[in-house]
């Protein structure tokens, strides 16, 4: 960075620098009550800044093409962030502490994006933790986007591991995580400079504020829902009146707060919930927070953790209809090489109904367990209703349909009949080890189904 600025002049930013307006007053005032873990009043100072909306000519003017530092335990974060804003520059906004550094882009005042070196904060990270890619598929993915010399989000939306959409909104949950945890740094150096910044960089679109009272609130969300529930063992019920009202209650409530909703059954603690979603912990008692505060549901007396037999079961039919799905993909793979990959896609593209949505994100070369994960994530987000949770088998059905079609025309018969061999032996050991239920029913169903289309 040092060549970039090598003619730009340097300028000193410090709190003193700032004009004495209401408007700074809050912004300093809250910043203090932020750092003082009182974020009620925080958020009460920052609100006021919002509605007043001072125009560039009152705030803080920094000349074009020159280049700004300071440090945090003088000048309110928040501060330097709006003197940028006011004055509607392009360039990067660079905090230091210790061995972290974090970058902000704005583009014309607006924060369009940030990195970080902090590894909990990085995109591969994200992923790994929510359990949508393996470490070892992220390690792939990087390398191969450094070879590429491409973003890692290209890399995974180019594979199929991610759609544009889920891209972005995972990159615009980064960024805030990014920006929160600055909010909470009393010290450290920054500097600002102008330089141009892609539109392929531009990810988001905040003002200082909306970050600042992102975070004072996210803060008091997560603060105020540990005061209550200080532990992960915590189960949660429902009202009964609300029980009453439950499926009229479901079609207001979104796809993620629906699915946990169905998920609370009295028994069910925490952890098992956010096992059950394929969600992370911070995502999951974000919902179960604006369950509680609209009062339809409520802390159980109850603390522990229980045999989640559904869950189970699921998991458990989950991971033996993929591997089945493997078996057909191994024999493919002998005869096609690395164009099974495509085939592979060509399968879940085809599939009718919806159900390529069932599949998404699991590639040939991926991690059994990763994989179950991301079914059931995919399962909660895109069929959220209890009564869709067995919609898998009916995805797998489709998807094996397709592959074995493929098989049967590439390979010819008698490969086909060894993977239809291969299936009779997976549903003769469903038959014998798997505990009786109506899913175990539908499951056997479907891999006669299989054997009866194909076998001919």
């Amino acid at each position: 960075m040092g060549t970039q600025q090598a003619n730009i002049d340097v300028q000193s930013l410090h709190s003193s620098d700032f004009p004495a307006t209401e408007f700074f007053l809050h912004l300093s005032v809250g910043t203090k009550f932020f750092r003082n873990r009182e974020f009620e009043r925080a958020i009460t100072e920052w609100e006021k800044a919002a509605k007043m909306r001072p125009d560039s000519e009152s705030g803080l003017l920094i000349p074009g093409s020159v280049s700004c530092q300071g440090n945090l335990d003088d000048v309110p974060l928040v501060g330097l962030f709006y003197a940028v804003s006011a004055n509607r520059q392009t360039g990067v906004a660079i905090v230091r502490r210790d061995q972290i550094h974090k970058e902000i882009f704005f583009k014309k005042g607006w924060i369009v994006s940030a990195v970080t070196n902090k590894p909990e904060e990085r995109l591969g990270n994200f992923l790994i933790t929510r359990k949508l890619v393996s470490q070892s598929h992220v390690e792939k993915m990087i390398a191969q986007a450094q070879k590429e010399g491409v973003k890692l989000g290209k890399c995974l939306v180019d594979s199929g591991l991610l759609l544009s959409k889920e891209l972005r909104e995972l990159l615009d949950f980064q960024i805030k995580e990014i920006l929160c945890d600055l909010f909470s740094w009393k010290e450290g150096e920054f500097y600002f400079f102008e330089r141009e910044v892609d539109e392929e960089d531009v990810v988001v679109k905040y003002t200082p504020l909306d970050i600042a009272l992102l975070a004072a609130r996210r803060a008091l969300d997560y603060s105020t829902f540990r005061e209550m529930v200080p532990h992960n063992k915590f189960i949660f019920r429902i009202h009964p009146y609300i029980e009453r009202a439950r499926a009229k209650i479901m079609e207001e409530l979104d796809a993620n707060e629906n699915f946990i909703f169905a998920l609370i059954d009295g028994k069910r603690n925490i952890d098992q919930l956010i096992k059950f979603s394929g969600d992370d912990e911070i995502f999951t008692i974000n919902i179960l927070h604006r369950l509680l505060l609209m009062g339809l549901i409520a802390k159980s007396k109850g603390i522990g953790i229980y045999e989640d037999t559904e869950f189970e079961e699921l998991s458990q039919f989950l991971r033996t209809l993929m591997e089945v799905v493997r078996l057909a993909m191994v024999e493919l793979k002998k005869e096609l090489g690395a164009m099974t990959e495509e085939l592979f896609d060509r399968a879940k593209k085809n599939l009718k109904d919806g159900y390529g949505s069932i599949f998404h994100g699991i590639s040939l070369d991926g991690d059994l367990s990763i994989d179950t994960n991301k079914i059931l994530k995919n399962i909660s987000v895109n069929y959220p209703s209890p009564s869709d949770r067995l919609i898998f088998i009916n995805g797998f059905y489709g998807l094996m349909c397709n592959i074995l079609q493929e098989l049967k025309h590439i390979v010819g018969m008698p490969m086909t009949r060894k993977v239809l061999s291969d299936i009779g032996k997976v549903r003769s050991d469903v038959s014998r080890f798997y505990a009786d239920s109506p899913v175990k029913s539908k499951v056997m169903d479907a891999l006669d189904k299989l054997v009866a289309q194909f076998s001919g």
